[in-house]
């Protein structure tokens, strides 16, 4: 099954054409954006939405989209009402990711790599991921696997972060969310980023592209 990805380094847009273009969304999706105070935070959910619109064009080119359909379900997990889109997107620093499943449920997730305390985090971490990276020679490069693939398969879920962290175990390739499997697949976009897709089937052509605006 098809996966699309599209993804987009902020400082390579010209933001006054991502404000043109964000200007043309509901009035709704806007004021959601805008209440960001972090100007860089706000110009990467503006381009996650150019993105999320880009994907159902580039791979829906026959089929209309209206972003007045475009709704949160009770777990905040966006949706186009009356398709079967499913889609996603994540941004950390200068970098935001979006993916779209015409059938089937993905979810996407990168983070930008620094060193961290590992420790810190041992209480949302499931008891065979603290041993996967207490035996790995690279910790932290296995904590941020591990952490991005938990991400992405719940974001694929739906559930987001209404799950218990430490009850998902996301050290190997296959995720178990509420006894539904989520294969993960890592994207290799930047060395400066780890990224992963999380979905419900396994992905047999994925369409992967930079945009720019």
């Amino acid at each position: 099954m098809e996966v699309w990805v599209a993804y987009s380094f902020l400082n390579k847009n010209n933001s006054e054409r991502v404000d043109e273009l964000f200007d043309e969304l509901p009035v709704s999706i806007k004021q959601s954006v805008e209440r960001y105070q972090d100007p860089n935070d706000r110009l990467a959910r503006k381009i996650s939405k150019l993105l999320l619109e880009t994907l159902i064009r580039k791979s829906s080119p026959y089929q209309s989209f209206f972003w007045d359909l475009y709704q949160k379900d009770d777990f905040s997990k966006p949706y186009i009402k009356g398709s079967e889109f499913d889609f996603s997107s994540s941004h950390s620093k200068n970098l935001v990711v979006s993916c779209l499943s015409l059938k089937g449920k993905c979810g996407i997730d990168t983070e930008f790599i620094q060193p961290l305390n590992i420790e810190i985090y041992n209480n949302f971490l499931h008891l065979e991921e603290r041993r996967f990276i207490k035996s790995h020679q690279n910790p932290q490069a296995a904590f941020y696997e591990i952490w991005i693939k938990k991400e992405a398969s719940l974001k694929a879920s739906g559930f987001g972060i209404s799950k218990e962290l430490g009850e998902i175990d996301a050290h190997q390739e296959k995720v178990i969310i509420e006894d539904d499997t989520y294969f993960t697949k890592p994207l290799f976009l930047s060395p400066d980023y780890i990224n992963f897709i999380a979905s419900d089937f396994r992905i047999t052509d994925l369409h992967t592209e930079e945009i720019i605006f």
